[in-house]
């Protein structure tokens, strides 16, 4: 039995394994052959590594089990069976759920194997050649004495390295979750960018709006996740939720941002919990499901929609059942969810590099600095470090001040006695002090943000403005 459950497992392990050494020997192929011309030896000695490195990675079991369900559409059986043949001591009805999965599983392999991906790999031919091509003429090139030469400013080479890392990140997200259709067609248009931005050959205009078009494709990315609409949709879920006193602590999750454990207590929600519920509990959380239910079919959220409309008829009717289903449904749309802002968040990063890679290629100008901290009267054409990335550091300013302690009076009224109330306490001047700082902080720290995300300033210089933001960060924050 267990061997007709890691038969498959097994078999797309290898097939991933011989897609990344395509993937891997394509990019290793473009990486060794401007060293063709100069050293061969060289050039074949990266493509080799770059095929054992591929050979060395495995793939993980869970990702591959979680493949086999995709390609069967066995929901997660595969993976579930993956984790309870690791244990000892099983229940009858684990061990039955272990059988069905091996039933389903006594199939070819050729079912479970994904297509290989070979467009980069023959790309790569095309890409090689004209790289070798042009490295082979600028070094033989000898330009005529009547000849103005023409010199063109090109990016700093060390941009190509990490985009391949980016890329190969993005590839990585994709195959980890593959039912997510819009990071495989992001790593496909990266691909084709890469190989576009390769053939460049160091031509900044064209290099710089190669680089915008990733910036585009990772937003597009981004949009098509529908993330903001989904916090809507699930900020109105949680105060539903609230209704109930038996399901407010899931609400109270939803609020946190704890979609993970959000998930796990509505799957743990029976059918005689959801029949307990008090009727005025049951009725006012069955309108806001439906309110729910329309407001995910005006933000084109299927799946939410259906689950939410479920959940409100079972509320109504009393069914524990369907109200069972209903709210299994909605953790796997509130897990789902969770799984999104990650892959968001690890795009976000990748997107952000990107700009400061273009920001850093495209910066004009001297980029030697000088280290001194003497206070300079003077203009000055280059930056400085000094105490700048030490706000800590160099010669405090001077606070000196004269206070004067003043008391003031005050005359009665005309309107006869009135009350009088002094506060003075130092921890409410205190938060009132920290308060206001908070707000000048966060005031400016977006302001600097801005500056950062429309400026082209170096990536050396944008990490020092972020530490010491970092540096003066409130307490409480």
């Amino acid at each position: 039995m267990k061997h007709h459950i890691h038969r498959p497992i097994n078999a797309v392990r290898s097939h991933l394994r011989m897609q990344r050494g395509f993937d891997y020997s394509a990019w290793g192929m473009i990486a060794s052959a401007p060293l063709v011309p100069f050293s061969p030896l060289a050039a074949l000695l990266i493509l080799l590594a770059s095929c054992l490195l591929a050979l060395m990675r495995s793939c993980p079991v869970p990702t591959a089990a979680r493949l086999v369900d995709q390609r069967l559409n066995l929901k997660d059986r595969t993976l579930t069976s993956v984790d309870l043949l690791e244990r000892v001591d099983r229940t009858p009805m684990e061990q039955l759920q272990i059988e069905d999965t091996a039933d389903h599983l006594m199939i070819p392999l050729q079912a479970v194997m994904p297509p290989l991906r070979l467009k980069m790999f023959w790309c790569a031919f095309p890409v090689s050649v004209c790289i070798i091509a042009a490295v082979s003429y600028c070094k033989d090139y000898q330009p005529s004495g009547n000849t103005a030469s023409v010199i063109q400013t090109a990016l700093p080479p060390e941009i190509s390295a990490p985009l391949e890392e980016m890329i190969a990140k993005t590839d990585e997200l994709a195959q980890e979750h593959a039912g997510e259709q819009s990071l495989q067609k992001l790593y496909e248009q990266l691909d084709v960018l890469m190989n576009k931005f390769v053939s460049l050959n160091g031509d900044k205009k064209e290099s710089l709006m190669t680089l915008s078009e990733m910036e585009e494709a990772f937003q597009s990315a981004l949009d098509s996740l529908q993330l903001e609409a989904m916090e809507e949709s699930l900020s109105e879920l949680a105060k539903t939720l609230e209704l109930a006193e038996k399901t407010s602590p899931i609400g109270k999750s939803l609020e946190k941002g704890d979609f993970s454990q959000a998930a796990m207590e509505l799957r743990k929600l029976d059918a005689e919990t959801l029949e307990s519920l008090t009727n005025p509990e049951q009725k006012a959380m069955a309108e806001e499901m439906q309110s729910l239910a329309d407001n995910a079919e005006k933000r084109s959220q299927q799946p939410l929609k259906e689950a939410a409309q479920n959940l409100s008829d079972a509320l109504e009717e009393g069914d524990g059942d369907s109200g069972k289903t209903a709210t299994d449904d909605l953790a796997n749309e509130v897990e789902k969810h969770g799984v999104r802002k990650e892959i968001a968040k690890s795009l976000a990063q990748q997107q952000m590099l990107l700009a400061m890679m273009k920001a850093d290629g495209g910066q004009q100008g001297n980029m030697s600095g000088g280290k001194g901290t003497d206070k300079s009267d003077t203009a000055s054409q280059t930056w400085g470090s000094g105490t700048a990335g030490n706000p800590n550091a160099g010669q405090e300013t001077q606070l000196n001040g004269q206070r004067q302690r003043e008391t003031l009076t005050g005359e009665m009224g005309e309107q006869g006695d009135s009350e009088k109330e002094t506060i003075d306490s130092q921890e409410m001047s205190a938060a009132a002090s920290q308060r206001e700082y908070r707000d000048q902080y966060q005031q400016y720290q977006k302001l600097s943000e801005a500056v950062l995300d429309s400026e082209p300033i170096p990536l050396g210089q944008r990490q020092v403005i972020r530490r010491y933001f970092e540096s003066i960060r409130p307490s409480s924050e």
